[in-house]
């Protein structure tokens, strides 16, 4: 299997190696070639060469577009990767700022609590102090009241024991009341000192989840800033690819039609050469030029079992006088077809035959072995000139040999070994693609293989 630049470019020059068998039959049948026939003949051979070089560059062209078709899906690739990317950081920043949010009411709360712990503290704080201040004030009474003899005092001054007793009994509920106040004093000051641990708790974990929502959503700002890098930058390939590609596209689009062009021009040489070799040959064979025809191999013995040249097993002529080139059966046919490799629909210019490498090929015909060597994506590729058979010059090709064991300019004889099975070229497997010819251009081989 090809492209469809090798079989045209491989049509040029097998139309041109018509113009050439023309002429030898017009010489043969004593028929003089006219000026116009060699002027076909060059304007073909100029074209075969146009076509051949138009060929190379559709094949270049056809490289750099499955290049920077491969180019650009791979950028897309990365673009989708980078979008995923983005999209699982932009999720990620929302729970990120759901959590800030949360974080921010937990941090509310805590500074309720913390307002509330700090006037717990402060009214402890006042208690204590005035707790303090009553028990100062209440000492200091006493002592300026009593001195040191407050208890002789409290007896010599009364006047009777009545009120030596209800003396006695002030006195101790003074300093009872006095170290009540120094146990409530006590308590107050325990107060306040859990009031401020409490306190210096709730502005610790204030602090703490003010850093931890800060830091959060520091994080994810900048992995959002980084993936719009990214897909900015991947975007920008995705369009520099998308123009490679495009232009690759224009280009092989330009070759592809200047290739159209060149096929019909050639088209239209080889009906006026298929013309002038028809009229001359109507014009001017005689029985004996037929003959002779016969006995060179040019036209086709009439249909019978023809052994093969190299002792090969027998094998049956079609009525064209043709047998098959390999002991095998004819697999993808002639015509459209989706080409497995290139992965688009194109002409499929001959028949292709299953076979394992290394099976021996054979001439399907006598002739004239007129390109033996490698063709693009035919591979290893032979080439027979049959000569004229009903009135058609005939040649058949034989693609992707793995060797080939003849010569161009050789003269080959039907069931003559010309190599062996292969996959050269553009091929997907072992197999032997034939083309048949008919005055250059390609034909369904069925036509002449039985």
């Amino acid at each position: 299997m090809t492209s469809p630049a090798c079989s045209t470019a491989r049509r040029g020059r097998a139309t041109t190696a018509l113009a050439a068998g023309a002429l030898s039959i017009a010489l043969l049948l004593g028929i003089a070639p006219s000026a116009p026939a060699d002027t076909l003949t060059d304007r073909q051979a100029q074209l075969a060469g146009q076509i051949d070089q138009k060929r190379q560059e559709i094949h270049e062209h056809t490289g750099e577009l499955a290049e920077a078709t491969a180019a650009l899906e791979a950028s897309q690739q990365r673009l989708a990767d980078a979008r995923a990317a983005l999209e699982a950081t932009r999720a990620e920043l929302a729970g990120a700022r759901a959590l800030d949010a949360q974080l921010a009411a937990d941090l509310d709360r805590e500074r309720t609590a913390l307002r509330r712990a700090k006037a717990a503290t402060a009214q402890a704080r006042t208690r204590v102090r005035e707790q303090q201040r009553r028990i100062s004030d209440a000492a200091r009474e006493a002592y300026q009241k009593q001195g040191n003899l407050t208890g002789i005092a409290v007896v010599l001054g009364g006047r009777n024991p009545a009120e030596i007793g209800q003396r006695l009994q002030w006195d101790t509920t003074i300093f009872d009341t006095s170290a009540q106040r120094m146990a409530e004093l006590r308590v107050l000051e325990d107060r306040l000192a859990e009031a401020e641990a409490t306190q210096s708790e709730i502005e610790a974990r204030v602090a703490a989840d003010k850093r931890s929502s800060e830091a959060n959503v520091a994080r994810i700002a900048e992995l959002e800033a980084d993936a719009v890098r990214q897909e900015a930058a991947v975007a920008a390939l995705v369009v520099q690819d998308e123009q490679a590609r495009a232009a690759a596209q224009q280009a092989l689009d330009a070759d592809n039609a200047e290739y159209q062009a060149l096929l019909d021009e050639e088209k239209k040489v080889q009906g006026e050469i298929a013309a002038r070799v028809a009229d001359q040959l109507s014009r001017g064979a005689s029985r004996g030029d037929i003959a002779k025809l016969v006995a060179m191999g040019v036209v086709s013995h009439d249909p019978k079992t023809y052994p093969l040249a190299n002792s090969g097993p027998q094998m049956i002529l079609s009525p064209q006088g043709f047998i098959r080139p390999l002991l095998a059966r004819p697999g993808s046919p002639f015509g459209p077809r989706f080409h497995p490799i290139l992965k688009y629909w194109r002409p499929h210019n001959g028949n292709d035959w299953g076979a394992a490498c290394g099976v021996p090929l054979y001439a399907a015909q006598s002739g004239t072995v007129v390109k033996a060597g490698w063709q693009g994506g035919f591979g290893n590729y032979v080439i027979i000139d049959h000569g004229v058979i009903g009135g058609k010059s005939v040649m058949t090709g034989y693609a992707h040999q793995q060797k080939m064991v003849v010569r161009a300019g050789q003269r080959v004889e039907m069931g003559q070994q010309i190599g062996y099975v292969g996959t050269t070229g553009l091929s997907t497997g072992c197999h032997l693609h034939l083309q048949v010819y008919e005055n250059g251009t390609p034909v369904d081989p069925m036509r002449y293989i039985p």
